[in-house]
Order: structure tokens, then sequence, then C-alpha cells
């Protein structure tokens, strides 16, 4: 019989045959080996069939596990074991099989999830506070600054109660700083603000 004779549905039980056979992936000149029809036959006629043959769910998690699982095609399944209730009772107990373990590993992959978004959480948590802690720092920092700062002017040691000048400038730095213009940032610095001098 000529391979232009073959029907579609001629084809796909031969298909079928071939596969029930020989495990693993559908190749067209493994097939045209076996049968006799050419391999453009089969990519012509049968292409889509044999794609869903060879589809595969390829499950890869890290630590979790790997493995290959074959796609659950519902129909072909059906037509392959329409006269062998034996294999289509173990090839749904697989599908049943399947399920459960991909069940199994979306739990501990939702576990792991879960874990790493508390920790997230708790460096989050950690990060602001350090954040404070540090803004506080720098506040204290500031506020020790200016008042050494303030310390050189004798009216504003004695309204704040500072008892002495808490940093020694000498008649040159006191210039070179003017110079810089930190004598209008600290004006205090400069001379004594409680003495005016009245004509």
């Amino acid at each position: 019989m000529r391979t232009e004779y073959y029907s579609d549905s001629e084809l796909k039980k031969i298909l079928l045959e071939y596969s029930n056979k020989n495990t693993g992936v559908i190749k067209y000149l493994g097939l045209e080996k076996e049968t006799g029809i050419s391999r453009k036959t089969w990519k012509r006629r049968m292409e889509e069939t044999i794609n869903h043959l060879n589809r595969k769910v390829i499950t890869s998690h890290n630590n979790v596990g790997s493995g290959e699982i074959p796609y659950p095609n519902f129909d072909l399944i059906i037509d392959r074991f329409s006269n062998d209730e034996k294999g289509l009772r173990e090839a749904l107990y697989h599908i049943q099989e399947v399920f459960i373990k991909n069940i199994e590993e979306n739990n501990k992959l939702s576990d792991q999830v879960m874990k790493k978004d508390k920790r997230i959480d708790e460096l989050t948590h950690e990060i602001e506070k350090l954040k404070r802690n540090l803004y506080e720092k720098k506040q204290e920092v500031n506020y020790y600054e200016k008042l050494m700062i303030e310390s050189t002017n004798p009216s504003v040691r004695k309204r704040k109660g500072i008892s002495s000048n808490l940093i020694e400038i000498s008649e040159y730095k006191k210039e070179s700083a003017a110079s810089l213009d930190l004598e209008k940032e600290f004006p205090e610095l400069f001379g004594d603000l409680d003495d005016d001098s009245e004509e």
C-alpha cells in the first residue's frame, strides 16, 4: 500500500502503536525506519499529534528535585488506551501521582517563599531601626559641634551655663576662618554678641 493512501486515522493508529513500543521522544527518522512511511509524510500530516506526544513538563526547582513528566494529553491517552482498560487505569494513576507530586513541591516552595518573606520583613525593620539610630546620632553630633563653637563666645557660655571655652582658636586661625566666611555662618564665634558698643 502506498503512503498516500493511508488515512489520518490509520496514520494515527500506527503512530500510537509506535509510541507504545518506543519510550522517549518520537523522531521522524525512527518513524520512517520502523514504519516505512516517509518522514515528510509524518511531518506533513501528523506533526501536531507527534508534538503532543513529545510534549513534556520539566519540573526543576533548585534543590527540590527535577525530572521529566509526560504532559497529560487526555485525547491521546483515550486514543492510546481505548482497548486497554489496564493501560488507561495506569495512565490515570500516573497523572494522579504527578498531580500530587506537584502539589507537594508547590507546598515546599510556598514554605520557602514565606520564610524568605518573613526574613525580608525582619531585615527591613532592622534597616529602618538603624536609619533612625543613625539620624539620632547625627543630630547628637550636630548639637555638640554647635555647642563647642558657641562655647567660644563668652556671652553664649554665660547664657547656656558653659563653664569654659570648649575649643581654642588662635588669632591666626580666627582670621583664616573669617576669610572663608565662617563668620557669617557662626557670628557668635567672632566677637561677643552681648558686647554692644554704644557711643
